[in-house]
């Protein structure tokens, strides 16, 4: 499986603008040890993380 792939396609899902999700998955963050999105979600355990932080974003979008 190519996580990269998978999970730049799932930030453009929720953020709905590529723009938007590519900004977001190159930009580093504490939450993932001052990685991206991107370098972390290149194996399955940083992968999960990532898209399980995309999914909170998710649901707080609705909020």
């Amino acid at each position: 499986m190519d996580y990269v792939d998978a999970i730049r396609r799932e930030a453009e899902r929720v953020f709905e603008d590529k723009a938007r999700a590519a900004v977001w998955l190159t930009q580093r963050r504490t939450a993932f040890g001052d990685r991206s999105a991107l370098e972390l979600a290149r194996d399955r355990a940083g992968y999960q993380q990532v898209l399980e932080t995309i999914h909170c974003l998710e649901h707080s979008f609705g909020s």
